[in-house]
């Protein structure tokens, strides 16, 4: 990191809505995923899913989230704009959301 300063900031990267998406994110899924387990600052990270997909619905996967430690806002978009998913279009770029979080309750760590 580029500073002493460490945050954690929630990412909200909804997948394009163009036809062909899904195909696209299959087949750049594993390079996303190895630099994403690679990341150190990547605290938490995965598809978010329909809430069908938890009722007994088909499983669609319909975006990503994280939550990244960094300094600042500007170095978690510059991470995510390095992602294969930004870079072929698998998410719509103009709909992706980076906050500031606050962890109160629970832990950022995966066991």
């Amino acid at each position: 990191m580029s500073s002493t300063t460490s945050n954690i900031f929630v990412v909200w990267a909804p997948d394009d809505e163009a036809p062909g998406t899904f195909e696209k994110r299959m087949s750049v899924r594993e390079e996303h995923a190895a630099r994403g387990r690679a990341d150190p600052t990547v605290r938490l990270g995965g598809p978010m899913l329909t809430p069908e997909s938890v009722t007994g619905g088909d499983k669609k996967l319909i975006g990503s989230m994280f939550l990244i430690e960094a300094a600042t806002i500007e170095e978690v978009r510059e991470k995510i704009e390095l992602d294969v998913y930004w870079r072929t279009g698998v998410w719509d770029k103009s709909k992706v959301t980076i906050l500031p979080f606050l962890p109160v309750l629970g832990t950022t760590k995966v066991v």
